[in-house]
């Protein structure tokens, strides 16, 4: 696992904020945090509840949790409709880092309780980042 420098925020804090895929698609809100996963509903009467791994995410933004992977990847491989047992996360977590999105991922060495902001500003430009696959 590679391990990165520079600003983090806690998982509890992002209750509340949307998730999106790597191709932009909106998966919902993020209802519940737990130790390995974030439980993301979706709709107003019949919700989708979905239980994502941490391991999928890339970073948050400021407003959108984005992940590694797509939204077609998602529905496949990484959505769960109830909380997967601790052997199951660490099962698929073994092979999510053989795929082309494991091997470019990069993780801090807390992951479990913390995920990787983009929020700083650019030392040359004093501007806020922006994230190349917000749609904004």
């Amino acid at each position: 696992m590679a391990s990165s420098e520079g600003p983090s925020i806690l998982w509890e804090q992002l209750r509340g904020k949307k998730v999106r895929t790597n191709d932009g698609q909106d998966l919902g809100e993020i209802k519940e945090i737990s130790q390995n996963y974030v439980r993301v509903e979706k709709g107003v009467v019949n919700k989708d509840k979905t239980w994502i791994p941490k391991y999928v995410v890339d970073a948050y933004d400021g407003k959108v949790l984005w992940l590694l992977v797509s939204s077609e990847d998602v529905m496949k491989a990484y959505a769960y409709g109830e909380e997967p047992a601790a052997q199951q996360h660490t099962r698929d977590f073994q092979t999510f880092r053989n795929t082309p999105y494991g091997q470019k991922a990069v993780y801090l060495p807390d992951f479990e309780q913390n995920v990787r902001t983009t929020e700083e500003r650019s030392a040359a430009t004093g501007e806020n980042y922006k994230n190349i696959r917000d749609p904004d």
